[in-house]
């Protein structure tokens, strides 16, 4: 299998296995013509009485090489393809964010497994871009991603119940 296959796979288990875990329904979305490659939904409790079902759009995006980022310590710039950046910017009644994946350079690294545990090398950031414009660029625009907007189970709730709340972004 293709190093570029196996990143998309291992990015569909990271969001996967997190959404899992936190009671969140992810679905791949096969022919991704808008650039969302799944959805993530979930039924938020606005208060005792009232609840919402609630959905936001994932772009996925997984890299090992460092020529396609550059980790600045407390942001990230990485190299996305115009077509991605520009439907991402466009709005929608279903948000959308961009889900970066960074793997170690070294492949051998990325997954490990034992009795125990089955561990993925790597985290996941995300990018909103709904409030941007749409580029001329040709080919890539480099985009920066705050490296606290980590993907995790707590900023998935968390993102969600923004959304329910109509207070995203």
């Amino acid at each position: 299998m293709q190093a570029t296959k196996m990143k998309e796979d291992i990015s569909i288990s990271y969001i996967s296995a997190l959404c899992a875990y936190a009671g969140i329904a992810y679905e791949i979305v096969r022919h991704d013509d808008d650039s969302t490659d799944g959805i993530l939904s979930k039924r938020v409790f606005l208060d005792r009485k009232r609840w919402l079902n609630v959905a936001l759009r994932i772009q996925l995006k997984c890299t090992s090489s460092p020529s396609q980022y550059t980790d600045y310590g407390d942001t990230i710039s990485y190299k996305l393809k115009v077509k991605n950046y520009n439907d991402l910017c466009l709005p929608s009644t279903t948000p959308i964010i961009l889900g970066l994946l960074i793997l170690p350079e070294n492949e051998e690294l990325w997954i490990s497994w034992t009795e125990e545990e089955l561990l993925i090398k790597g985290c996941m950031y995300w990018a909103e871009f709904s409030r941007e414009t749409e580029t001329f660029n040709e080919g890539t625009v480099s985009v920066r991603i705050n490296k606290e907007n980590v993907i995790n189970v707590e900023n998935l709730q968390n993102i969600l119940e923004l959304i329910a709340k109509e207070e995203w972004p």
